[in-house]
């Protein structure tokens, strides 16, 4: 949830056969935002709404609790937020205000 973006990389972007260093890695695997901002906790819940678990919905008051929790707990604690770099607009900023 607080991790650094630049510490978040969507390798399914790299490209077969292609040599990477660590800026070009960097590069590609941020493209198109690399990942969304985190939710809060009563969006995450709405998401889970539309997701299925294999023993049905027995399991989402279980993981909506454990998000509100991790949430609550890791951005109780953050100092400071790095999401530079990820190609984030205004919406993506307004979602974390």
């Amino acid at each position: 949830l607080t991790k650094a973006g630049l510490l978040s990389l969507d390798l399914g972007k790299m490209r077969a056969g292609k040599e990477y260093d660590y800026w070009s890695l960097r590069d590609d695997c941020i493209q198109d935002g690399g990942r969304r901002p985190p939710l809060l906790p009563s969006a995450f819940a709405i998401e889970l709404e539309k997701k299925s678990f294999t023993n049905g919905k027995e399991d989402y008051p279980l993981v909506k609790g454990l998000y509100k929790d991790a949430f609550e707990e890791r951005f109780g604690k953050a100092t400071k937020l790095i999401y530079g770099m990820l190609g984030w607009g205004d919406a993506e900023a307004a979602q974390l205000a």
